[in-house]
């Protein structure tokens, strides 16, 4: 195939093949947002969860509150927010870590909506482009008057390169999309592992604080079980009978 031809088809197509090249850019895009918002964030949650804790195991609540407020890891967002409500109303903070972690993890799927679009719709695209050069094929075959394969060969021709570049865009773009939904679901778990340790840390340091059972919510794991009721106390003896 020389480039007069590849031109010539490109000509013929020009509207479908425009408009998969802005499907192919979103794409691109969003992949590299993607790439460089969640780029190491897994080592830099694991080094920012293990100083944390080591603060709370140390009994120092404010220096792990500091370095909640100057890390840049999105693990950050859920520690300063439990830490924020445990010194408020300790009794909710497992409530409040949960809600904070489930808003980090859907912030980590921001635009895989329009990646999952690209991938879905770019063969339809392609497909329209084979239509309209299959159609055009047969018109030509009208205007001539006659058939043949020269007569509609550079119509189905066209079509084809459409439906190929349709194809291309959406191989990509599925196999990215399927990529980073799965990296979201496996920071998913990891985060809930992370906010289980943290729960457990904040146990054991109220515990220390108060010498007694940390209040309902920071229990460990974060179950937020009630503490256990205070055994009644034994009933008087009966006076002896003079």
């Amino acid at each position: 195939m020389t480039w007069e031809t590849i031109r010539n088809l490109v000509r013929d197509e020009w509207v479908i093949l425009s408009l998969l090249l802005l499907w192919s850019l979103a794409g691109l895009t969003v992949i590299c947002e993607r790439i460089y918002s969640m780029w190491n964030i897994v080592g830099k949650s694991e080094a920012f969860k293990t100083k944390v804790l080591a603060a709370l195991d140390g009994g120092d609540l404010a220096k792990a509150a500091a370095l909640c407020e100057t890390s840049s890891a999105p693990l950050a967002e859920v520690f300063e927010r439990g830490l924020v409500v445990f010194q408020r109303t300790p009794h909710k903070t497992a409530e409040a870590v949960a809600s904070q972690r489930a808003a980090v993890v859907l912030s980590f799927k921001r635009y895989l909506w329009a990646l999952g679009t690209v991938g879905s719709s770019a063969p339809f695209v392609g497909l329209f482009g084979t239509v309209v050069g299959i159609l055009k094929a047969f018109q030509s075959m009208s205007v001539a008057g006659t058939g043949g394969f020269k007569v509609v060969s550079q119509g189905i021709a066209a079509a084809l390169v459409a439906t190929a570049a349709g194809l291309l865009v959406a191989i990509y773009a599925v196999i990215a999309y399927n990529y980073f939904v799965s990296k979201v679901n496996g920071l998913a778990m990891r985060y809930k592992l992370y906010t289980d340790e943290f729960l457990l840390s904040l146990g054991e340091y109220a515990k220390n604080r108060s010498g007694a059972t940390p209040a309902p919510g920071i229990a460990v794991g974060g179950a937020g079980a009630p503490a256990a009721a205070p055994a009644a106390a034994p009933a008087a003896a009966n006076p002896t009978a003079l």
